[in-house]
């Protein structure tokens, strides 16, 4: 048996496909722990009010969800993940995590860590490259989700073992990002690091030096900067910029992805 932990509803949605289908046991833990650890203050536990709401108000901000019970539940299932996930340490379950190169996976991959780290065990990783290449073509910047979808064996072959020592030393980076308790965690130079809130603002002005629709410009960020940044961070910052006065509202609408945007003059 294997607890496999993902920190996207989407990746992990795709890998029970794949236990349904029985590519994987059925006997398997599929966990997801999206608690967004790259944005906000990490002080506040996992399970606290705080960090529930933030990933609540991530969720939401496009006003598009209809059932808010719903959602609040799968958010807090979250929280049953973790007890989950100790209590598979405890009883000595292998643990394969997941992750791509986003500030969200690699937060995620090491705050666990510091969960497994009193077990005194080791894990399975499974990072997926920036490149992946086939004879046909180079798919520059792929998500865990597309390439877990088609290539199930594929990504399964990446993994690799992070002994105990290594685990121990994540750890210790947790703390410490946690000691310096950022507004934002970003990945530079292949590394975690506290940084400022402030940090993207250049990427998204510099996308709206014409007027143009808010989700387009999330688009283009992530795909013309290759960032592995989440549409939720990005439209969040872009709010801001817009209450600061940095952006302008050109057309409103109730669906904030919809508004039309220009850089202030």
């Amino acid at each position: 048996l294997m607890i496999h932990v993902f920190f996207s509803e989407g990746a992990a949605g795709i890998m029970k496909l794949h236990q349904e289908a029985g590519k994987i046991d059925p006997e398997d833990k599929i966990l997801t722990l999206a608690f967004m650890l790259d944005q906000g203050d990490i002080n506040e536990s996992y399970d606290s009010t705080y960090r529930l709401d933030l990933i609540y108000k991530m969720y939401t901000q496009n006003g598009q969800i209809h059932d808010t019970d719903q959602l609040r539940e799968a958010i807090y299932s979250y929280v049953d993940n973790v007890h989950t996930l100790i209590e598979g340490a405890q009883s000595g379950e292998p643990i394969c995590i997941y992750s791509e190169n986003s500030p969200g996976d690699v937060s995620g991959f090491i705050f666990v860590c510091s969960l497994l780290d009193p077990y005194d065990i080791g894990v399975q990783y499974v990072e997926l490259p920036q490149i992946v290449h086939n004879p046909d073509y180079t798919t520059m910047f792929p998500s865990l989700e597309n390439i877990l979808y088609q290539y199930l064996d594929y990504v399964l072959s990446l993994k690799v073992e992070v002994p105990y020592f290594d685990v121990n030393f994540y750890a210790t980076v947790w703390e410490a990002l946690r000691i310096e308790n950022s507004p934002l965690r970003a990945v530079v130079n292949g590394q975690l690091m506290s940084v400022s809130d402030d940090i993207y603002d250049v990427l998204i002005l510099n996308r709206f030096e014409v007027s143009k629709l808010e989700s387009r410009a999330i688009g283009e960020i992530i795909g013309i900067y290759q960032q592995k940044l989440s549409d939720y961070l990005l439209a969040d910052r872009i709010q801001k910029l817009i209450e600061k006065d940095a952006l302008t509202v050109l057309e409103d609408n109730e669906l904030p992805y919809n508004r039309l945007l220009i850089k202030t003059n």
